[in-house]
């Protein structure tokens, strides 16, 4: 089982990706899994709400409908090891 830490960091490492993605613009559309598109702030509440049902998450930046924004993903649980890898790399 990760420690609080861990599922901290995974969480913060994500919110990062997806600033690092955004810069200011805060109005940049979010796709999730389902295809559904929703705010910045809606995306980084799913993605933290993933981290801690224990899903490995990442972000990439790609075309949501018609402007550039954020593509998030979650894929199978994270395991012990407490390194969520992008299998996207």
């Amino acid at each position: 089982m990760a420690s609080n830490a861990d599922i901290e960091m995974r969480w913060v490492d994500a919110w990062n990706d997806v600033y690092d993605i955004v810069g200011a613009r805060r109005d940049a559309p979010c796709m999730l899994p389902d295809w559904s598109i929703v705010t910045l702030d809606e995306c980084l509440g799913w993605l933290q709400e993933s981290v801690y049902l224990g899903y490995a998450v990442w972000v990439v930046e790609g075309w949501v409908g018609h402007r550039w924004g954020i593509i998030a993903n979650r894929g199978a649980p994270v395991a012990d090891s407490g390194a969520a890898a992008d299998p996207a790399s």
